[in-house]
C-alpha cells in the first residue's frame, strides 16, 4: 500500500472515531447499528485492521453519512483532494489581419481599423475561453452547451462590442444593455454603431428596424481543434467568427417577421441587403456555405475633382 493510501485509510478511521464520539456511541452500539461484530470497531480504531468497502459502507450508514462524503472528508484531511477537472486541450482560435478585407470601407464608415477589429474578435475569444475554463473546472459544460443559441449569439455580440470599445483608442464606448446604438461615438470619425450577430448563414436580426451604421458578425461552432463541419448535428461548442460586414442601412432594408420562435416582431436584414454589405473579415476555412463565397474588394467612390 502506498503512503497516500495509508494516509487516506488512517484519516478515514480517525473520522469514524470522531463521529462515533460526537454521537456518544460505544463500540458495541455502533457495531449493533452497523450489523457487525462488536469487537471489530475497537480493532479498526487501533489501526490493526482495514475496513473492506462493504464494511466501510455499513459504518458510514450507521453514522448517518454517505460513504462518498466520508471519503471526501478523509481525502481533505490527508491532503489528497482531487484536482479540479482540466479544460481539454484546444487549438488557439485563428485571428489575424490576413482575414481583413475592404479595410478602407470599414474605416470610412466607422473609423475603425482592421487591427481594431481583430483585437475585438481576439478579446471575445479570450473571454469565452476564460468562462469555459471556469465552467469546466466546476464540472460543467462549455457555455455553448448550457445556453440557447439565441442567448449565445447575444453574449458573443456583447463581448465583441466590449472588445471594439476597448480596442478603438477612445473612438467608442459601450451603450447600456438593450439600448440603441450598441456603441456610442466619442470623437470623430466615430458614428452611432449597431452590432448584430448571427449563427452560420442566418441573417442578423433585431427587435426593431432602425436606420444607421451596422457591423454584422456571423460565427460557427467548431470542435476543440477549431474544425467546422456543416450540419446542425456536427456543431461543436467553440464559437469562431467567420465573417464580419459593414454598411449603412435604412428601415426598408429589414424584413419584419412574426414567427412562433420569435418573441414578438423581429426585424431581419434582407438577404440581398446583407449580401451587398462590404465584407471586412472572412475566414475561408470556417465558411459555412456549401460553396466558397468570394469576397469582392470594393473601392470607395471618391468625389470627382473639379476641372479648371
Amino acid at each position: 500500500m502506498s503512503e497516500n493510501d495509508e494516509g487516506l485509510v488512517a484519516a478515514f478511521l480517525a473520522i469514524l472515531k470522531e463521529l462515533r464520539n460526537d454521537q456518544n456511541l460505544t463500540h458495541e452500539s455502533l457495531a449493533e447499528l452497523a450489523g457487525i461484530d462488536r469487537t471489530y470497531i475497537g480493532v479498526l480504531e487501533k489501526g490493526n485492521s482495514q475496513p473492506t468497502l462493504g464494511m466501510a459502507q455499513k459504518l458510514a450508514e450507521a453514522l448517518g453519512f454517505p460513504l462518498s462524503g466520508l471519503v471526501a472528508m478523509a481525502e481533505g484531511r490527508a491532503g489528497l483532494e482531487a484536482a479540479p477537472p482540466k479544460a481539454p486541450e484546444r487549438t488557439e482560435r485563428a485571428v489575424s489581419t490576413e482575414f481583413c478585407h475592404n479595410v478602407a470601407q470599414l474605416t470610412h464608415l466607422t473609423g475603425l481599423t482592421c487591427e481594431m477589429l481583430v483585437e475585438a474578435i481576439r478579446y471575445c475569444y479570450e473571454t469565452l475561453d476564460i468562462i469555459d475554463d471556469q465552467l469546466i473546472a466546476h464540472g460543467s459544460n462549455r457555455l455553448a452547451g448550457l445556453v440557447e443559441l439565441a442567448n449565445l449569439s447575444s453574449m458573443v455580440g456583447n463581448l465583441l462590442g466590449a472588445g471594439i470599445a476597448q480596442a478603438s483608442n477612445g473612438l467608442y464606448i459601450r451603450n447600456g444593455p438593450h439600448t440603441y446604438p450598441d456603441l456610442l461615438p466619442q470623437k470623430s470619425p466615430a458614428v452611432d454603431l449597431e452590432l448584430k450577430v448571427a449563427l452560420e448563414t442566418n441573417r442578423p436580426k433585431g427587435h426593431l428596424p432602425k436606420a444607421g451604421t451596422y457591423i454584422t458578425f456571423r460565427y460557427v461552432l467548431t470542435d476543440e481543434a477549431g474544425v467546422f463541419t456543416r450540419g446542425t448535428a456536427n456543431r461543436g461548442l467553440r464559437a469562431f467568427v467567420w465573417e464580419a460586414k459593414v454598411g449603412v442601412l435604412t428601415k426598408d432594408d429589414f424584413d419584419i417577421s412574426s414567427t412562433s420562435g420569435d418573441s414578438g416582431k423581429t426585424a431581419v436584414i434582407k438577404t440581398k441587403v446583407h449580401d451587398n454589405m462590404s465584407t471586412v473579415y472572412q475566414v475561408d476555412d470556417l465558411n459555412p456555405y456549401a460553396r466558397p463565397r468570394i469576397v469582392e474588394e470594393r473601392q470607395l467612390a471618391l468625389p470627382e475633382m473639379p476641372t479648371e
